[in-house]
């Protein structure tokens, strides 16, 4: 698994696609989550409550995933630039993904 890694990073200049992917769709979760913290949903006391709980879940996921970097990065990475900013784009969409997830989904059961 670690040979398929490694030559995915390797590959990564000639793969622009999963850049671009990774960086529009941090982008949209982003947008949602600044849409709902300043809608008037999350103004009042139900979506503050959205927004605490969604904020927790992230940060204990940016919390492993500050953990599964640090201790897996170089078994799987290059060393190399491109792979490098691949992991932390990679990192961001996770835990701006998690946060627009968490807000939408609490969004419903709350």
């Amino acid at each position: 698994m670690t040979e398929s890694l490694k030559s995915f990073f390797d590959n990564l200049p000639t793969n622009h696609w999963s850049t671009l992917v990774i960086a529009l769709l941090s982008i949209i979760f982003i947008i949602y989550s600044l849409y709902f913290y300043f809608s008037k949903e999350g103004k009042d006391e139900r979506g503050k409550k959205i927004i605490s709980t969604a904020s927790f879940i992230s940060f204990i996921v940016t919390m492993i995933l500050l953990f599964a970097l640090s201790n897996l990065f170089y078994d799987i990475a290059s060393y190399n630039q491109v792979s490098y900013s691949w992991i932390l784009n990679l990192a961001v969409l996770i835990i701006s993904g998690t946060e627009a997830i968490g807000i939408f989904i609490l969004k419903k059961s709350i």
